[in-house]
């Protein structure tokens, strides 16, 4: 049954796709990915977005943040899964001569690590508003991903918290990080690319604060009130055509 049942959703996949007016991809990968760079549909990318007050403190995130380390810390934050570099990123910190603390936070999954490296600590998963809280005390942001991100939101949220990020050089995130100007992009896997990179900035706090700081100025471009307003446009345009 599977040959008819896999033609048959391709056919009725093609049709469906014609009749769509515009298709809104989040990153340029993302509209490689399903097809739509040189297939003559119309799309355009438009990214996701955060809310302009995200980071507020709240009061319910105490007992977490005493969890944490002095300011100045690494942090990473996302699911402890080998698809998203841990182990990569582990390989890499234990290479670090007299680096501050790496914190991990997020969901443990099948593959997380069981032993880590000395001056390690690996949390679990935090509500958004703790994990802003943690951004604003760490130092540098590390999204060391392997594979072919769509988008990457976390990236975003620690840039609007003011921190420089490195990055995997995958998926939608150089649609969001400026290689040498909001962070630093290394190659996916590569452990001596992303060790470089943090030691690079661990060893120099004006390139770390400068970086930072662009990030911050980037982040505004993904406020709610920046894209939503995007989005709007697009349908108000399809229904205009639609229309006339």
């Amino acid at each position: 049954k599977g040959g008819p049942v896999y033609l048959s959703n391709q056919l009725t996949s093609r049709v469906e796709r014609k009749s769509v007016d515009l298709f809104i991809a989040v990153s340029q990968i993302t509209a490689i990915n399903n097809g739509l760079v040189g297939s003559g549909l119309p799309y355009q990318v438009v990214p996701n977005f955060i809310p302009e007050d995200l980071g507020q403190e709240d009061d319910r995130d105490s007992h977490l943040l005493d969890l944490l380390p002095k300011d100045g810390f690494l942090l990473f934050v996302g699911d402890l899964s080998g698809e998203k570099g841990i182990y990569i990123l582990l390989q890499a910190y234990a290479g670090l001569v007299d680096a501050p603390p790496l914190v991990l936070i997020g969901r443990q999954t099948g593959d997380s690590p069981k032993e880590l490296p000395p001056n390690v600590l690996m949390l679990g998963s935090w509500p958004n508003h703790a994990v802003m809280q943690a951004w604003k005390r760490s130092s540098i942001a590390l999204v060391p991903s392997l594979w072919s991100e769509p988008f990457g939101m976390v990236v975003i949220e620690a840039m609007s918290a003011g921190r420089p990020v490195i990055a995997s050089n995958t998926g939608g995130i150089p649609d969001i990080v400026t290689h040498g100007e909001t962070g630093l992009l290394v190659t996916p896997g590569d452990e001596e690319s992303l060790r470089n990179a943090i030691a690079l900035l661990l060893g120099n706090p004006e390139m770390r604060e400068q970086m930072g700081k662009a990030a911050k100025r980037h982040s505004a471009e993904y406020w709610t009130s920046s894209v939503v307003p995007r989005i709007e446009q697009i349908y108000h345009s399809v229904i205009s055509q639609k229309q006339s």
